[in-house]
């Protein structure tokens, strides 16, 4: 039985909303597209193409004008750039062929705001010089660097139900010196409610030391929460400069108090202090078997001349599992080609072709397509094309190609390969719907790199990160899945694929049960490195380091310093070594060579183990000593 629904509102509401000046006469905000949530690149792939433009829209502001840089295709003759707020023409802006690039201010404010959102569309009609006909599906019309221009200046809130902007550029979290397990998840949970929520606008999250002091000022556009576990659960609004609120809670109520700030019922907290419990959220079934309809994909459909391509992503997230091949059954219906031409259907996993086959007067399809695990990433587009070729006419005079792809269509799982496929490519797939986190030393620091790593893996995921904080035993012992942040050594009994022993070999095992490659130096090595472990049925995100924190920390700031790095993460190691760029490895691929080719020629592998060195160590070959180890490993747990 789920526990009840409570809010339990205190004595009485702020009177700050009242007292509040107003913002000064003439005061502007202006804000970057992405803190917006408005896309980096706004692409128009089309002749005529259209993209709705959802801008946030934060208290106390009114959107003036959006200004952005169009990339211009090449063959342009003229084309014009147009804004749409439902049926009302916000402003048209004429492009021409004299640059590669111009800026252009369009006009917001007659845009229709509901909800705290400016409905925008944006449609370009183009047309090529001459008689050109380019493809610009490739090098399409593009929208860059676009930011908003507001009337007012952001309202501080002055209840809890408005302490969650709209727009939120950095969240710090205050915890003790020694968080407790319960403050530790709690600060996971709020994290990571921000980052599925604003992951993508370039949010920061920062954990910090409650002992320490702080920055008076800060953006409009940030927000301060303090945790602390206690006797009494409730969440105060304080009257700080920078909006904060301090939350505290049994370490049974301080979770589900957190996980209260995105519900329904935190907008019903209309007062600057109160207590919000809800039930703890079930993880959401597995799914072995969906149409689109049911994955919430609905039918997709496409228009295009000369060739047309329709598709929908299959996301490994949403589905809160890896798996194994898919089959997919596709339904729908095309443009038949007339006479004179001639057409061809592709089914395709990104740019791995599936089938193909002749299209046909009917203008409908059913076909069973199997998309191999290999062709598979975390997110992979299925699409189906249609292709024509034949008699030719002038560009924009053929009548223009539609493609449907039915909701009917079903997707069909199967069981991995392998039970944990160990690689940065199965994250966070393989850590759902449940993982375990645990430090090393239960410092604030260890937390701190923890919540980092997870609010990073939030961002890459449809599905939300429950996760657990427990000791290390007890997530090394035990078979969930789960994340291991340490600065100090790894437990023994847990089979890394590179190890160091003794200060001064690298070990790196590969895929297979057998011989490890050993690499050995004249001086002790120092390096830290995330590492995804297959162990047994589940897969582990071990981050460690074994000269302190700060090689670790710098392989956290590297790989949030730039935009879709821990997307891009290949293999199954991630190293670094002082003084030098962090190193991405796939041990099964420099270590694990077929057994023939070892046997017939020598210097396939000691050609690997040298290659390898230089990787690692990125040292003078002259001072690594290499060697072949021929004792047996224990192999990971199956």
């Amino acid at each position: 039985m789920s526990a009840p629904l409570a809010l339990r509102v205190s004595a009485c509401f702020l009177l700050a909303a009242a007292l509040a000046a107003p913002a000064p006469v003439g005061a502007q905000t202006v804000v970057d597209g992405p803190t917006l949530g408005v896309a980096e690149v706004l692409s128009f792939p089309d002749r005529s193409a259209e993209v709705p433009v959802a801008i946030s829209v934060p208290e106390g502001l009114t959107p003036r004008t959006l200004s952005t840089t169009v990339q211009l295709p090449v063959d342009l003759e003229r084309g014009h750039l147009e804004a749409w707020s439902g049926d009302l023409l916000l402003g048209r802006e004429e492009l021409g062929p004299d640059a590669e690039s111009q800026r252009v201010t369009i006009p917001l404010d007659r845009g229709r705001v509901l909800n705290g959102v400016l409905d925008l569309t944006l449609r370009t009609v183009l047309h090529s010089r001459g008689e050109a006909c380019p493809d610009w599906d490739d090098r399409p019309l593009e929208l860059r660097d676009t930011e908003v221009d507001f009337a007012g200046e952001p309202e501080a809130p002055t209840v809890l139900a408005d302490f969650v902007p709209p727009v939120l550029e950095r969240l710090e979290i205050y915890l003790p010196d020694e968080p407790t397990f319960a403050e530790s998840e709690a600060a996971a949970a709020l994290a990571l409610l921000a980052s599925s929520r604003f992951g993508r606008t370039g949010l920061e999250i920062e954990v910090l030391p409650a002992s320490g002091s702080r920055a008076p000022e800060a953006s409009p556009f940030t927000r301060r929460a303090e945790i602390r576990e206690a006797d009494e659960s409730r969440i105060d609004l304080t009257d700080d400069a920078v909006p904060t609120v301090e939350i505290t809670g049994d370490s049974a109520s301080l979770g589900r108090q957190m996980r209260s700030v995105t519900s329904d019922l935190w907008s019903l907290a209309v007062a600057g202090s109160a207590t919000l419990d809800s039930s703890t959220p079930a993880p959401r079934a597995l799914v072995t078997e969906a149409t689109l309809d049911e994955l919430g994909l609905g039918s997709r459909s496409a228009r295009s001349v000369g060739s047309v391509t329709a598709g929908f992503g299959l996301d490994q997230t949403s589905l809160g599992q890896v798996t194994g091949d898919v089959a997919v059954d596709l339904v729908g219906s095309y443009s038949p080609p007339p006479s004179d031409r001639s057409g061809l259907l592709v089914a395709s996993a990104g740019q791995t072709v599936l089938d193909s086959w002749t299209a046909d007067p009917t203008g409908s399809f059913d076909r069973t397509v199997t998309v191999p695990a290999g062709a598979l990433n975390r997110y992979t587009d299925i699409t189906v094309s249609l292709q024509t070729s034949g008699a030719g006419a002038a560009c924009g005079v053929l009548q223009p190609l539609t493609m449907i792809i039915d909701g009917s269509s079903r997707i069909r799982l199967s069981d991995p390969a392998t039970p944990a496929p160990a690689g940065f490519g199965s994250l966070p797939q393989a850590l759902l719907p449940r993982l375990q986190v645990a430090t090393g030393s239960g410092s604030l620091e260890d937390t701190a790199r923890a919540v980092a790593i997870l609010a990073e893996l939030q961002t890459l995921s449809a599905t939300p990160l429950l996760p657990e904080w427990v000791s290390t035993d007890t997530l090394v012992e035990g078979d969930v899945p789960g994340l291991l942040v340490t600065s100090e050594s790894v437990p023994s009994d847990l089979d890394l694929p590179l190890t160091l022993t003794g200060g001064r070999t690298l070990e790196v095992i590969g895929a297979r049960e057998g011989q490890p490659a050993t690499l050995r130096f004249y001086e002790d090595v120092d390096f830290a490195s995330m590492q995804v472990v297959q162990d047994g049925d589940r897969a582990l995100l071990v981050a460690s380091t074994n000269s302190g924190s700060a090689e670790l920390d710098r392989t956290l700031e590297w790989l949030d310093a730039e935009p879709g790095r821990w997307s891009m993460l290949a293999g199954n190691v991630l190293f670094t070594a002082p003084d030098r760029e962090p190193v991405e490895l796939s041990t099964a691929a420099a270590v694990d060579v077929d057994i023939s080719q070892d046997e017939g020629t020598g210097g396939v592998r000691t050609a690997l183990i040298i290659g390898l060195a230089v990787t690692l160590a990125g040292a003078a070959i002259a001072g690594i000593v290499w060697a072949v180890t021929r004792r047996r490993r224990v192999s990971p747990r199956r």
